[in-house]
Formats: C-alpha cells, structure tokens, sequence
C-alpha cells in the first residue's frame, strides 16, 4: 500500500487479485481525495450517521490516464474530446443525466460510482478494500455519480459491531476504469442494547431507557415530595371549593335580594303605549285591557305578521325590565327555610328555554312572583292563531325546546307538574321558555296537588296525568310532566284545543283521554313544509307519552332521539327564518347575476356593433358625448378596389340578387381583412375602400399591410366567389393602391362616418379606376415603401396619364416574394424585359443555355426564384 490516504486497484481487482496500480508499476498521478467530514472513531449498532468527501482529478491525473496507463481510461478522438485537457474540461462539468442505477451511466459521468464501503476487520479480511470480502460480509450505502471536485455526502448504517473499516469507493473512466479508495481504519462500532430481550445490558440499559429489562426505577425523595405537595393541595383546593360553594349556597339561602317592595313594580297602564317588541320603551307600550284584572288582549308581532287575541298575565316593568306578574292569595304565609331553599333553587336556573325568576313580593295573605316576561305570547295563542303560518320545520323546533326545557328542570331534581302550552311562552327570537316551575310553598300554600287539580279550568286538566287526578297525595315525578308533554305535542300536530269537540263534562270525568290527531295529505298542498315528514313516527311518540301506566312512558333523552329521527336538522324558528331568507338572497343573486351577464352581453353586442361602424377611439369619444378632432396623418396607404363589368350584372341579375352578391363579396373580404392592421372606410356600390395607419399609426408599416391584404383580396375572389347568372364566371376586381398625407375626421351628428380627405384619396381612386382586371396598380410612393421591404415582385407599367394628375409612372404590384435573392432576381426579369429576336427552328438542348443570332447568349437560372412558387418563360419563335 503506496498511498497513506487512498489507493488504486485495476478494474479487475477482486478478494484474490489484491494488487494496486502502484504494486503494478503504475502510481496514482493527480488524484486529491479527503474527508469533508470523517467517519466518527466511535459509532453504535444500526444507528445512521453521515460522512461527507470529496475527490479532485487534475489535468495530471487525465495525462496519466491516457498515455501512460496500458489500457487508457479515456480514448482521443477526432472531434471535441482530442486532448486530455478536453477531458479533464468534460469530468469537471459534465452533469450526468442517467440515474446511477443505470447502466449507461459508466460513459455518461466522469466518477460513474460513488459510495461508501464498510468492513468488519479480521483474521480473513486484513483490511477493507473495493471488492467483496470472501465472507460475504460487506455494507455500503446508496451508489451516486457526478463530476470531480465536488464534496459528496452518504449516510452509513452499520449492521454489526466491533472494528471495522470503512472506504470512500470511486469508478473512474470509460474506455476501462480503476478504483480509488479513500481509507479510514480502526472505527469501534458498539453493540446495540436490544431493549425486551429481557437482559438488562448495564454498559447500555438501565431503568430509565429499558425499564423492561431493567425494572423501573425508584422514586427520588424529590419526586415524592412533589407528589405528597400534589395531593396534599388537590385535597386542599377540593375542601376550599367545596367550603366556598357552601357558604355561597348560605349566603343565596339567606340573600334578601329577591324580595321585591311592591312600589318598585310599575305596572303596565291603559294610557301608556308600548310596543312589544321594545319593552324597555315604556312610552311605546300599547296594552288593552280586559274585564278580568289579571288577563289582557294584546295585539302583537310573530315575525312580522298581525296575532290579535293573545292571552298574557299582569305584566309590568321591575328596574327597567318587563316582568310577568304572577298573584298567589294566601290564608297566612310564612317565610319558612323551606320556603327560601326553593327560592334559592329557581334562582340558579340559567338555560336558554327557561323563564328567570326576578324576584318576589311577600304580604301575609298575598304573594306576588315576577317572572321574565316573554312579548310573543304563549305556545297556545301562537297555534291557534291562523294567520301565522307555521311549518313542521317551526312545530318541530318548538317541541324540541320545551324538551330541553323540561330535561334541565328534571336534572335539578325538580318536576314541573303544571306543564302546558300556556305556560309555555315566546320570545322574541321565536324560541319556547317554561315558566311557572318550582315555588310550590310561595304558589299553593301547602295546598295538595290533588286539590289544585281538582280547582283547575277545565281546559288545563287534560294536561294533567290520570295518577295525578285519581290518586290524592300523589308524589310528583317526571313521567307526569311526559304525559303532558304528550298532549302538547298532539296540540302542535292540531293547532287547536288539545279536547278537541269535546265537552266540559266529558273532560272533568276521570280517566279523560284526549283525541290523539290524525295527520292527512291535502293533495292541494304542494308545499313539503306543511306535512310532517314521518307522521306515523310521530303519533307513535305521541301514544307512548301518554300511556295510563307512567311506568311506560319515555324519558325526556328517549323523546328526544325519537324527534331528532324524524327531523334531524335541528335550527331554531329564527335560523330557520335567516335560512328561508338565505335562500331567497342566493336566488335572487343567482338572478341579478343572469340579468347582469344578459346585460353584459348586449353591452358587448353593442359595443361591437359601434366599433364595426367606427374606430374604438372615435366610438368612446362619442360616447361620452365629446367632440371629435379632425386629426392630421402624416403617411398611410389607400386601399381602393370595385368589380369589373358590375354595370353588366347588375343589369342581367334582380335587385336582390346584387344585393346578396355584394354582400357575399363583401364578407369574405371583411373577414380576410381582420388578419392585417388595417380599417375599413366605407363600401360605395362595387366600390370598397381600406386605410392602414389611420386611425391606428404603425410607421412604415402601412404599405406592407395593404399590398399583402390586396394579394390575398385578389386570390380570394378569384377563387372562391361566382358571379350570379353566368356560367361559373369568375369575379374580377381592379385595385389602387396610393401613400401619402390624409385628413381623417367624423362626419355628421346623424349616422355620422368616419372619412379621409386629401389628395391621397383622389390618387389611389384614380389608379383603381386606371387599373386593369385583377391587377394591383400603384403609385411611385408606395413602390418606394415596399421597396424598402424587398419582399415584393414590380412591374412597371410606365407613364400613363392619369385625369386631374397628368402623366405618372405607375406599376403592377404581381405577389410576395420569400427571400431578397427571390426579388432581385424577379424584379431583373420583370422591370427590364429583353426583346427577343425571333428564334430559328433548330435542335436546342436541355440546358439552360440558348444561341440567339446575332451572338446574343442569355442564360436563365435552372432554379425557380422562389421556392414558392415557378415563373414559366414561353419563347415563341416568330416567323
């Protein structure tokens, strides 16, 4: 080993055939190879770490390679890679576009292979080199590829431990190849702790990283300090909250702030007007009153719509709040504890479906408790009132809050006992609240239930469970407020008395069974809304809350399934009206957005219209009503054209029919003119006339645009249009084509136009009307311009007098040229034409080359001018 940091091996190196290129006779020249980042002299079993190096092939080493080596790396050839200085040009930027797996990557990168090897030391393998060991056992990383003088990163895993060496491995040429090896030798890997092997391995486990193994550890005296201060302040924090609780439980026990003096209450007054849906406005109150005392008529507002003959309590205002007033007569009441704990318990009560307690006013034979008053009424006014229309969507969310209601007074361990639609009453957001709970001492005076059923109106005893009318003395439960939630969900499905027809005898006997409704599709009624989407469903729940047995009957949690089945999107009435509202603004967006792209539409209709009758410019000038310069151009070129013999059609064809020919004519030339910058004038008869440079200037471009339009115009009608009433004949057009100053401008307020004027319009009119079939007639001026171009085959047609002018050189403007070559070649032929003298009959040969008498020798080209298109030359021998 020649090398201390790297050695080199031919390409056929293996375990036997050990020997480097130094061993050969052959030291490595001009290789620089290091470590950028070495591997670590102390690593673990299986856990990655990464190495970086790097490799530097100097012109030396690619000198070396070709002409000393027996077997050259890299061949000379011919062309570019002729010198080893172009090698060495090539491995230090060439980027290989193969992947390294492929093979095609040995002639398409300079370094071909690039990786990392790693050896375990022993007594078969003396040290780690670029070939596999005859053990077999041998780790590299993922092999790469690139050019020299660049740093290289791999990241090495090694499977096993113990020593071992680990080598930078590099392939190097195309022709043949060698390797080089960067060595780093004596690398401990240590074993890895297998963690569940149950051994616990003390020089790498132990309790905290193998508690398996290893058992877990012991606590610290810190860590049971900190838990015994844990629990001792969990307990602490408990006793303390549990303690406050208590003494705020005493302290609203013994608050006196719900006792209300009577003088603070201002009721309601005849003279006062009031709108219920300000209630804090005392001077927008409007209540009239009944015979009764305690029973209004008031009109108000449910959504908006007219509900006249609601039943309400006193009402009146308590510190600036609309209160309900509720008066209780008593033979001699007392302020008992009892009395205060129930006070204490309604207090409490914060749920969004129930009334608040505001307080109470205490006299010996009167109580008088103000509850939150509700502006909408009551449950019962609201059903039975049909101006409201109300869809299952609304009945359904009005008996979902009365059973959240009555769920939150059950879970403060309180049962209503009294619930029905009248005591059922809403707000102002449309959404159901239970009043007249609890406070059974301030409302009864210790009278029994059973008594106060009995003394009821006789409309309200169908709300009350069969027990609690046939049994005296009967403990109140839950199943008693189910069975009245029963009769309020067959008052929702009927909108009417829940007794029906009934009458009042037949309601007072005992055992009394409401008629249960029968829900039935009005085949006139396409509205979904009005029906209940599972009828059967929800007679059912009906039936079961009303079963004698309260021992069948479904608890508030069952209920409430059973209506979340028949009705799953739960909204309450006011986000049902937000979505009714939501729905009709999306379509009636969904409109204005149809009307808006209608309107857009005829807009663009119009506006295109415009601008086909004027320059964009001139129609956004006239539209926003201004007046319209003259505006002077220095240069442009006029497009003048008409049909030969139109005089002669127009008199063998009917009216109309010139019209659609005209009009045949005249959009095939619109539609060929809208590929060039040019602008239609105005079409006179026959005659049709164009502009380029007005009213959009474009230089010298003008002349260009208008020769090329007239060669295609001409093609065009040639080919494809067919003059009426003849026999296939073609059409036939003259054009004139002139540059030069015009004045542009619109005329008239009334149908206005916009027109040319100067010199250049009378010029190019008369070289159309001087023309001849077919033919491009131009003036010297735009000759000049599309010389400038050498694009364009001439003819000159010579001087011709031309009326208002005189005499003028004219000429033939014939078609396109590709190449300057073509149009040198073709404007000889066609400006200077020879005279030929006639040609003698006599054997002339294929070439180009012809004997005229008089030893005149012409020789025309055997190619065409242009590679377009052939002009053909017929001599005729004259006689």
């Amino acid at each position: 080993m020649d090398n201390s940091r790297f050695h080199c091996w031919p390409s056929n190196a293996s375990s036997i055939l050990t020997e480097t290129l130094a061993q050969h006779g052959y030291n490595c020249k001009g290789v620089d190879v290091n470590w950028i980042q070495p591997p670590p002299k102390q690593v673990t079993q299986d856990v990655p770490f990464n190495v970086s190096y790097s490799i530097d092939l100097s012109s030396e080493f690619f000198d070396w390679a070709i002409y000393q080596l027996p077997k050259p790396l890299y061949k000379l050839s011919n062309q570019t890679m002729n010198s080893s200085q172009a090698w060495y040009h090539w491995c230090t930027t060439h980027e290989s576009t193969v992947d390294p797996t492929d093979p095609r990557i040995e002639s398409d990168a300079c370094i071909w292979h690039i990786n990392i090897h790693a050896c375990t030391l022993g007594r078969t393998v003396p040290y780690c080199g670029p070939w596999i060991p005859p053990s077999g056992e041998i780790y590299h990383s993922l092999a790469l590829a690139g050019p020299s003088a660049r740093v290289y990163e791999s990241t090495v895993i090694i499977p096993v431990f113990g020593i071992i060496e680990i080598i930078a491995h590099f392939k190097i040429g195309i022709e043949d190849w060698i390797h080089i090896a960067l060595v780093s030798s004596n690398i401990q890997v240590s074993r890895k702790a297998i963690c569940g092997d149950q051994y616990c391995d003390l020089n790498y486990e132990n309790c905290s990283n193998c508690p398996i193994d290893c058992g877990k550890c012991p606590l610290k005296p810190i860590h049971i300090g900190l838990i015994t201060t844990g629990c001792a302040l969990f307990i602490s924090l408990f006793i303390g909250f549990f303690l406050y609780f208590k003494i705020q439980e005493q302290r609203l026990l013994w608050d006196p702030s719900w006792i209300i003096d009577v003088k603070e209450v201002q009721p309601f007054r005849s003279q006062y007007s009031i709108s219920l849906t300000s209630l804090n406005d005392v001077k927008k109150t409007n209540i009239s009153r009944q015979t009764s005392e305690t029973n209004l008529s008031i009109t108000t507002n449910f959504s908006n719509i007219s509900c006249t003959q609601q039943i309400f309590c006193l009402a009146g205002y308590l510190r600036h709040t609309c209160v309900a007033i509720r008066k209780y007569k008593h033979k001699h009441f007392q302020l008992t504890r009892h009395v205060r704990e129930q006070v204490r318990l309604v207090r409490t009560f914060n749920h969004n479906n129930i009334c608040k307690f505001m307080g109470a006013s205490l006299f010996p034979n009167e109580v008088i408790i103000y509850m939150e008053y509700m502006p909408k009424g009551s449950l019962r006014d609201v059903l039975q009132n049909d101006k409201i229309p109300i869809t299952w969507a609304f009945r359904f969310s009005f008996a979902i809050d009365i059973l959240n209601g009555l769920s939150y007074i059950h879970s403060r361990h309180l049962i209503h006992g009294r619930l029905n639609s009248s005591n059922c009453v809403v707000d102002q957001r449309l959404t159901i609240k239970i009043t007249d709970y609890g406070l059974d001492d301030l409302r009864f005076n210790h009278i029994s239930v059973n008594s106060y059923v009995q003394s009821i109106e006789a409309y309200k005893r169908v709300y009350y469970a069969p027990e609690l009318i046939s049994i005296n003395e009967l403990k109140l439960t839950s199943p008693i407020d189910i069975y009245s939630f029963g009769i309020i969900l067959n008052e929702i499905a009927t909108r009417s008395e829940p007794f029906g027809d009934d009458d009042i005898e037949s309601i007072m006997k005992i055992g009394y069974r409401p008629k249960i409704a029968k829900m039935t599709h009005d085949i006139n009624n396409d509205n979904e809304e009005d029906f209940c989407p599972l009828p059967s469903s929800y007679i059912r729940v009906i039936k079961q809350c009303i079963m004698e047995n309260s021992y069948d009957r479904p608890t508030c949690k069952d209920i409430e399934k059973s209506l979340k089945k028949m009705y799953p999107l739960q909204m309450s009435p006011i986000d049902l009206i937000f979505k009714k509202m939501s729905l009709y603004q999306t379509s009636l967006e969904q409109a204005v957005q149809l009307r808006t792209y209608e309107l857009e539409q005829e807009k663009h209709k119009s506006e295109n219209l415009l601008y086909s009758m004027l320059p964009k410019s001139v129609a956004e000038q006239l539209r926003i009503g201004q007046i319209v310069t003259a505006e002077y151009y220095d240069n442009c070129t006029i497009y003048f054209s008409d049909i030969v013999g139109f005089t002669t059609i127009a008199s063998r064809c009917k009216p109309i029919d010139v019209v659609e020919f005209l009009n045949r004519v005249y959009t095939t030339f619109d539609k060929i003119i809208d590929r060039y910058d040019v602008y239609k004038i105005e079409t006179i008869g026959d005659a049709y006339m164009v502009v380029s440079g007005v009213p959009k200037k474009n230089g010298n471009e003008h002349a260009y645009q208008i020769a090329t339009m007239a060669l295609e115009l001409i093609h065009q009608s040639t080919k494809n249009c067919i003059i009426p009433y003849s026999n296939n004949e073609k059409l036939q057009i003259r054009v004139g084509l002139h540059s030069g100053p015009v004045c542009a401008g619109v005329v008239g307020s009334k149908m206005p136009r916009y027109c040319l004027f100067g010199d250049t319009v009378n010029t190019a009119s008369r070289m159309e009307s001087n023309g001849e079939a077919n033919k491009i007639h131009i003036t010297n001026d735009t000759k000049e311009l599309l010389d400038k171009t050498n694009r364009f085959l001439i003819e000159k047609r010579g001087k011709i007098h031309i009326k208002g002018k005189g005499d003028m050189t004219t000429y033939w403007l014939l078609e396109e040229l590709e190449s300057k070559i073509d149009c040198i070649e073709k404007n000889f032929l066609y400006v200077q034409p020879i005279r030929l003298p006639p040609i003698h009959k006599k054997d002339i040969s294929s070439s180009s080359s012809f004997l005229l008498p008089n030893s005149t020798s012409i020789f025309i080209p055997n190619r065409s001018p242009s590679p377009r298109k052939t002009t053909t030359f017929n001599l005729i021998s004259l006689e």
